[in-house]
């Protein structure tokens, strides 16, 4: 006699797998042997979202199939590394990337709907030739990129530079990423280097008119130059840098070197880009970073980012700085409300957090840790996000200086927006007529009384 469950249809059966996976997809494993029928919507689930780290990629390769996979994940996170003694280091970096040289044909046979890689590596090694390759091969159903590259490290080994794959792979990248740009909907941007060449066929440091890509089916781009946390004293390696034909510098974590920024010759191309593509496209911004060379003179100043409106040629300022001491959570971010950009709202929790809130949550990470366009998720989403200031106060009795300073004037202190979209903001407190403070950072603000 056959039990409750065989009279189940695939699809009710489907929906239970669904979110059994949400919890964990180990408990899904048995599931595959159980029968025939089970089988096939069990790896259904499966192989939906493939999130993968360094040791799930290297058995991914080796065990490939062809199920096909709705989105792919990778995320490698920083390898612990001492620079003076980088053998370590060096070898779990080359593993990563033969890795990834080895998941490159790999790619073409999964028919994904969306990639995400995130990627932190050593420099001055790279993995940029075999993530153009990656990229390559992804098929036309591919509609959703995200390319996610950093060096927090480095190593100071004196070996040759085709030890490090280094032989100015940046370009090929930048191209790679041009030839999916036609197919794309979503895109999502942060590399070390990076050029027009993504977004224009001309060479970089041509003359206008630039000729732009055409993108019919892009809906949402974010282009990320910062490489860390802002902070109110800049330091190198903290900014995307431009690239070019000649050797291109490449930030790190770490380097005094002070590198040019991208952002003079990129906006240009950027706003022919959006002109050419604003049938669909919705959203087109960059996230900037506050670099003020200056700022160890100045008193109360903000580090923080700027979002770059190119659709709507305005840029705002978002200043970011750590309230609660040693409380990673408690990092303060002011942003265009979500609602006005012209109104601001006070979020509260962990930088990159904070960081995806100021991209406007474009893409988000899932239950299961897939990285996805918000677009493509409907209930699945992670829910450590930020939160206000008021929610923040009610769980909390950590204030900062800035709120008791503008409760007593009546209003904000710091530059709001909009402004124009290549305005260099200065994120300095500045005191309301008729009130000053102490010569010190952080001090109240009091009324000056008249004499």
């Amino acid at each position: 006699m056959a039990s409750s469950i065989d009279k189940l249809g695939p699809e009710i059966l489907l929906k239970i797998f669904e979110y059994l996976a949400q919890d964990s997809t180990a408990t899904l494993i048995p599931a595959i042997l159980c029968c025939r029928k089970w089988q096939p919507l069990v790896l259904s689930v499966l192989y939906s979202d493939v999130v993968l780290d360094d040791q799930r990629l290297a058995k991914f390769v080796d065990n490939s199939t062809d199920h096909t996979i709705r989105s792919l994940t990778l995320r490698m996170d920083a390898i612990p590394n001492n620079p003076y003694e980088p053998m370590m280091a060096k070898r779990a970096a080359t593993a990563r990337v033969d890795a990834l040289r080895q998941l490159g044909p790999l790619i073409k046979r999964m028919k994904l709907l969306a990639l995400s890689i995130s990627l932190d590596i050593p420099y001055p090694f790279t993995a940029a030739k075999d993530i153009s390759l990656i990229v390559e091969n992804l098929t036309s159903s591919c509609t959703s990129l995200e390319l996610d590259m950093r060096h927090s490290g480095h190593c100071l080994e004196p070996l040759h530079k085709s030890d490090y794959g280094i032989d100015n792979p940046h370009p090929r990248l930048c191209n790679s990423i041009r030839s999916l740009l036609p197919q794309l909907q979503h895109l999502r941007l942060r590399l070390p280097v990076i050029c027009a060449r993504i977004f224009s066929v001309d060479a970089p440091g041509q003359q206008p008119p630039y000729k732009a890509t055409r993108a019919p089916m892009l809906k949402n781009c974010i282009i990320n130059l910062s490489m860390r946390e802002p902070v109110a004293v800049p330091i190198g390696g903290m900014i995307t840098t431009p690239c070019s034909s000649s050797t291109t510098r490449t930030p790190y974590i770490g380097t005094r070197v002070y590198l040019l920024p991208p952002l003079p010759p990129f906006l240009p191309v950027l706003e022919h880009f959006a002109c050419l593509n604003s049938a669909n496209l919705e959203r087109l911004w960059i996230l900037d970073l506050h670099l003020d060379p200056q700022a160890h003179r100045k008193k109360n100043v903000w580090g923080g980012w700027i979002r770059r409106d190119v659709i709507s040629n305005n840029s705002f300022p978002i200043p970011v700085a750590p309230i609660g001491g040693f409380l990673r959570e408690a990092w303060f971010a002011r942003m265009p409300a979500p609602t006005d950009p012209e109104k601001t709202q006070d979020w509260l929790s962990l930088p990159n957090l904070l960081e995806m809130q100021a991209e406007g949550n474009a893409w988000v990470e899932t239950t299961s840790g897939a990285r996805l366009p918000a677009a493509l998720v409907r209930d699945r989403w992670d829910t450590r996000l930020a939160i206000t200031r008021e929610q923040y106060l009610k769980q909390d009795q950590i204030s900062c200086m800035l709120w008791l300073n503008e409760l007593e004037v009546g209003q904000h202190i710091l530059p709001e927006g909009p402004g124009g979209l290549a305005q260099q903001w200065e994120l300095i407190e500045v005191a309301p007529s008729g009130w000053a403070r102490d010569n010190q950072d952080g001090s109240p603000l009091r009324r000056v009384r008249d004499t």
